[in-house]
């Protein structure tokens, strides 16, 4: 099996070399040259711009310019670039951004431009790409699609007497019981970040079998059994004592460090702090598991990254060439820290370690993260409730009741 993270690194210096005597040879050529922008946030900006100077190389027609912008700041600016249809040719969203722009009809249709410049949408993992497709439609090439799992830290499981992680909820949660002693919890909830925190509730409302919305999205659906159920796994984990009771302070990063340091026993989050987790604390022993459910492996919510292309692009060919460039199983796989979302990708060696398994075993049982349109301003009212309930300032059954009643009265509106 091929690494193409690491050989195509080695290639892409002499290529880019390549790119250069290009540049300066075709100095006459230059005003014949369409120029595309290219929008992407900074976690993999090396790959990014060697793919460019590899495409340049390959196509001195076409002139890439690509515009790296720090994640904290990266959504904020393409949300209103898009919006004010002030976008570049293309840009970097999440999978659920997609159909709430595709819908108000500011991003360009992909499946026939898109299969005309080599890109092939069968090989594109089919939950992927059902979320950045409305009505039959691509409006996004997906690169990258991940879930939790479960990272757990095998020394403090074994000294409880436990080999294995179990994949019932409930057994979860007499085992971390008795890993909740001496300082250490068995986990926590990153309740101190409006995402995060509304983003578990969901995971575990999929596990159950619920969902927010009816299916005309006209009515919320919170205060189900399903629901309930949900917001009491959190509840009762912190105020019974095993999940730690900062939970409603930090975030996912907190977390992992958390977990790193034996202040927790296990966590959930992504594949993507593999490597982190190896790297900043070489002496941790850990493992990986599926999420535990009702009675088996429970659901995790999934999302992912695509390269989009505005509706109002003045060079849609040469932008759907570079697209199909950068969005092929070998590109997919250097421009991700995760799992591609291409499935001869997925079969390459960098994402076949038995870290990874598990996290490959969850995606067939995911769903996608929300895709409403009015998901942003659902998020803080959930994100109160989940708060009001673990703060012990509302019952479970009336916080479910609450957000329901307020996020009726957003859709009403």
């Amino acid at each position: 099996m091929k690494n193409w993270k690491w050989t195509a690194k080695k290639a892409a210096a002499g290529v880019f070399t390549a790119a250069m005597l290009t540049g300066l040879i075709g100095i006459g050529a230059a005003a014949e040259q369409t120029t595309i922008e290219w929008w992407t946030p900074n976690w993999d900006e090396t790959e990014s711009r060697e793919m460019a100077a590899e495409f340049e190389a390959e196509n001195p027609d076409i002139k890439v310019e690509i515009v790296v912008t720090d994640w904290d700041t990266y959504k904020s600016k393409i949300t209103t670039a898009i919006s004010a249809k002030n976008a570049p040719e293309l840009f970097t969203i999440l999978l659920t951004d997609v159909a709430p722009f595709a819908k108000k009809d500011l991003l360009e249709t992909l499946k026939e431009s898109g299969s005309a410049a080599g890109i092939n949408f069968d090989d594109i993992l089919e939950p992927a790409l059902e979320i950045t497709s409305v009505e039959d439609e691509i409006y996004g090439v997906p690169f990258r699609y991940d879930g939790s799992g479960i990272y757990y830290n095998v020394d403090l499981l074994s000294a409880a007497g436990y080999e294995e992680f179990p994949t019932d909820w409930e057994e979860m949660v007499e085992m971390s019981k008795a890993l909740a002693q001496d300082g250490v919890y068995a986990f926590a909830w990153p309740l101190g970040n409006q995402a995060n925190a509304a983003t578990r509730l969901v995971q575990q409302l999929y596990t159950y079998g619920g969902d927010i919305l009816n299916e005309d999205e006209t009515k919320c659906l919170l205060d189900s059994d399903a629901a309930k159920k949900a917001l009491n796994n959190i509840v009762s984990s912190i105020q019974e004592g095993y999940a730690s009771p900062s939970s409603a302070e930090i975030d996912n990063t907190k977390m992992r460090d958390m977990f790193g340091s034996g202040q927790l026993a296990f966590n959930f989050t992504g594949p993507f702090d593999v490597d982190t987790l190896k790297t900043d604390y070489p002496d941790l022993n850990f493992k990986t598991a599926v999420i535990p459910g009702d009675g088996g492996m429970g659901c995790t919510t999934a999302n992912g990254w695509c390269v989009s292309m505005a509706k109002n692009s003045e060079n849609k060919e040469a932008a759907a060439k570079f697209l199909a460039y950068i969005t092929t199983p070998e590109n997919q796989a250097r421009l991700t820290d995760s799992f591609p979302a291409s499935k001869t990708a997925m079969e390459y060696e960098q994402f076949a370690s038995e870290e990874l398994k598990p996290f490959t075993e969850q995606l067939n049982n995911s769903k996608a993260e929300p895709t409403y349109e009015n998901w942003a301003e659902m998020e803080p009212i959930i994100y109160g409730y989940i708060q009001s309930a673990v703060s012990g300032s509302m019952t479970v059954d009336e916080a479910c009741e609450a957000m329901t009643a307020d996020i009726d009265a957003l859709l009403a509106w």
